[in-house]
């Protein structure tokens, strides 16, 4: 009697262990849904931000060709000045 009273409690044991692990199962599986969202979440925060950063990158481009464009224009103004006034000494 004794022996099955022991083994009674070894099998209750082992159910309580089991049950256990099951809640554990369970928490560990929402834990993992949970992360899962937030790793597609940051994951679409990464795209979004690469997407704005070459936005940037090709608005830095155009920015800098346009202001390529207007130095050369500049420095052509500045020339035909100089010519302009190298001509006007000369008629003096």
């Amino acid at each position: 009697m004794d022996r099955l009273q022991e083994l009674e409690g070894k099998v209750k044991e082992a159910v309580a262990i089991l049950q256990e692990s099951r809640a554990q199962k369970v928490a560990l599986e929402a834990r993992i849904k949970e992360l899962e969202g937030r790793m597609d979440s940051l994951a679409d925060a990464v795209r979004r931000e690469q997407q704005e950063k070459e936005q940037i990158r090709t608005s830095l481009q155009r920015l800098e060709a346009d202001r390529e464009e207007v130095r050369a224009r500049v420095e052509a103004l500045l020339e035909e000045v100089a010519r302009a006034e190298a001509a006007m000494r000369e008629r003096r």
